[in-house]
């Protein structure tokens, strides 16, 4: 990986498939990751509102027990 790259998302189409890869340094904590991805998402709909707005409807999910750190 470059060494100016923090964070990289690609799409590539592999024959009907689009497939995802999301590639950082090493030196990223995965706080700074989340931080970063969710600062994408924002910008992408300040963008384009439409996609967030008109496609999103609802979301549910579980968060998992936070485990100790020893």
């Amino acid at each position: 990986m470059k060494e100016n790259i923090v964070v990289e998302i690609k799409v590539n189409r592999v024959k009907d498939e689009l497939v995802y890869s999301v590639d950082c340094s090493s030196e990223i904590t995965n706080e700074e990751l989340e931080y970063y991805l969710e600062q994408i998402i924002k910008g992408i709909c300040e963008w384009k509102p439409g996609i967030c707005t008109e496609t999103i409807q609802s979301f549910n999910g579980i968060i998992k027990k936070k485990k100790k750190q020893t």
